[in-house]
């Protein structure tokens, strides 16, 4: 093999593993955006509260929060706009309901909402969805997990490395 042809192979192969990385940063590969299935997911039930009249109002994640700190409150699906929120608690979520209820109202922020307990296969739906959600972010995350980490230039207490 001649030293050009070397060289070319050489380059070649460097393209074709940068490329690689690159798409796989991206999120380009085949197995990375694969959607992740999950066919049975374990959970108890009563922990799921459906919120809906959200059209047209501010609300936000951290408002719900507040409302019901201290009362067992793990999870808010909900971002700003949205028509809809689910509630997920730690345990009984009618019990944390009961006690923030104003005169047998919900209200956030000065505006009462209508919220009912997630049941049967819309339960079942939820907690699949959660369990596919959390499934996804886990993959894009040990994707993104291939880089090296490292010091900086010229290594631990090295002289380029102190601070004086």
């Amino acid at each position: 093999m001649l030293r050009a042809d070397y060289y070319k192979e050489k380059n070649q192969k460097m393209k074709d593993t940068k490329n690689e990385k690159r798409s796989a940063q991206l999120g380009d590969t085949n197995a990375a955006t694969a959607p992740v299935e999950v066919e049975n997911v374990e959970y108890e039930k009563g922990l799921v509260l459906r919120v809906d009249g959200l059209e047209g109002t501010e609300l936000t994640r951290e408002q719900f929060k507040d409302v019901f700190e201290g009362k067992g409150l793990e999870w808010v699906t909900f971002n700003k706009g949205d028509p809809k929120a689910n509630l997920r608690f730690a345990k009984s979520a009618m019990e944390a309901l009961e006690s923030v209820k104003v005169d047998g109202k919900f209200i956030v922020s000065e505006k009462e909402l209508s919220v009912t307990l997630i049941e049967g296969d819309e339960e079942e739906a939820y907690w699949k969805e959660s369990a596919r959600a959390k499934a996804e972010f886990f993959q894009r995350k040990r994707k993104g997990d291939a880089g090296r980490g490292g010091r900086s230039r010229g290594g631990f207490r090295s002289k380029r490395g102190r601070r004086e």
